[in-house]
């Protein structure tokens, strides 16, 4: 008897099959049409933006394959993804690519659209928070340290007061549950 003739169940393979079923046939046009998706149909998959991402061996998924999914209405999965947010907007992937596919900027675009839809990662929400709430995302260096160095405690015209004013009508307030 054959290997053939001994299987009974479907064929075995290295990706999940993907579930037609799930597909938005929307969402390839919807970021098309954002001023960064224009190229985005001359994406064939060559993976030089996989190949000049410097964290892409960390990702589940690569560049190449994000694109790929937004091609082929994959929403859910690219707006859910952890990748759209740990992008490190380096521009690299977007500086090589042959096809001028503005890669970077896409991920941006998604990011937008999974920010309106609330899909934004509690980390994220953190960052927020702390930017909303003290004007800055990092403390500068602690009064000890300063002094060390043999400057003031405090660093001078420092203040956060415009930056929290400004943030307050922007999405951010919104997204750490501010009025809006």
């Amino acid at each position: 008897m054959s290997d053939a003739e001994e299987q009974t169940g479907p064929p075995i393979t290295l990706v999940e099959p993907i579930d037609v079923s799930k597909l938005d046939s929307e969402f390839r046009k919807t970021i098309r049409s954002m001023p960064n998706g224009e190229e985005l149909m001359a994406c064939f998959a060559c993976s030089t933006c996989t190949a000049a991402c410097p964290i892409a061996n960390q990702w589940d998924y690569k560049p190449h394959q994000l694109i790929r999914m937004i091609l082929l209405g994959m929403r859910d999965d690219v707006l859910s993804s952890k990748e759209i947010w740990e992008c490190l907007t380096c521009f690299q992937c977007q500086e090589r690519c042959p096809q001028k596919v503005r890669v970077t900027d896409i991920f941006f675009d998604c990011k937008n659209l999974a920010a309106e839809e609330g899909m934004i990662p509690d980390n994220i929400i953190g960052l927020a928070r702390e930017l909303a709430e003290k004007g800055q995302l990092y403390v500068v260096t602690a009064d000890w340290e300063r002094e060390d160095l043999g400057l003031e405690p405090e660093v001078p015209g420092l203040s956060a007061n415009g930056i929290r004013e400004i943030l307050k009508t922007t999405r951010t307030n919104k997204i750490v549950g501010g009025e809006s």
